[in-house]
């Protein structure tokens, strides 16, 4: 390689990394809170045979965790059956990640066992299915994003969803993300435990689809 042709090299890839710097503190990679909607709190508190019996308020840590002020957090319950929900919907959203919720789940505090790939039969959702152990009590997390009509939690393509949505997404697009918990019961198998996030997620994805873009 001559020394001409390596010079305009130096000089395009040092140009490269002066438009990425720019972007990295600019669109792109922005990790400010972006949420200012009220979408999530359009998720019914009625969902099929569950009814919410508790809601909090996101805590601070969450809110920069998600990266937004759009957030419920509540548990359901049918019969003797608990089901806690979260979403989190982060409007036009330009994230650096989909954030893996198993990061998040050891960061506080839980103990993750098994975790799984979930391609759900009673609704569109490809989840992450996780057992965790917190103070020694076994429970299980079921989580996804929803990028518009699509429902999953594969990371890198969740990932590439969000970062094209925040360059080229309209004004209401967003991104959320949707985790489930519930406790597991004396002696229930796991299929009893699929069956039970099966039959919650079939009650709220048409009610996701009606709230969120």
């Amino acid at each position: 390689m001559n020394i001409s042709r390596r010079t305009q090299l130096t000089a395009a890839s040092l140009g490269l990394l002066a438009v990425l710097a720019w972007f990295s503190n600019t669109k792109l990679f922005r990790q400010d809170v972006q949420g200012t909607t009220d979408m999530a709190n359009h998720v019914p508190d009625r969902l099929g045979d569950w009814q919410v019996v508790h809601e909090e308020t996101a805590t601070a840590s969450e809110i920069r965790g998600l990266e937004t002020t759009d957030i419920i957090k509540r548990t359901y319950v049918r019969g003797n059956d608990y089901m806690g929900l979260v979403v989190a919907y982060i409007a036009h959203s330009s994230r650096k990640s989909a954030h893996a919720q198993e990061a998040c789940l050891r960061g506080a505090g839980a103990l993750v066992g098994s975790i799984e790939d979930y391609q759900m039969t009673k609704s569109p959702v490809e989840a992450k299915f996780i057992s965790i152990d917190m103070n020694n009590h076994r429970e299980w997390v079921c989580y996804w994003y929803k990028i518009g009509k699509i429902h999953t939690a594969k990371y890198l393509r969740s990932s590439l969803l969000m970062f094209m949505g925040g360059l080229f997404g309209e004004k209401h697009e967003g991104a959320a993300l949707v985790r489930l918990l519930t406790p597991g019961n004396q002696g229930e198998s796991v299929d009893a435990v699929k069956a039970r996030f099966e039959d919650f997620t079939q009650a709220l994805v048409p009610e996701l689809e009606k709230a969120l873009p």
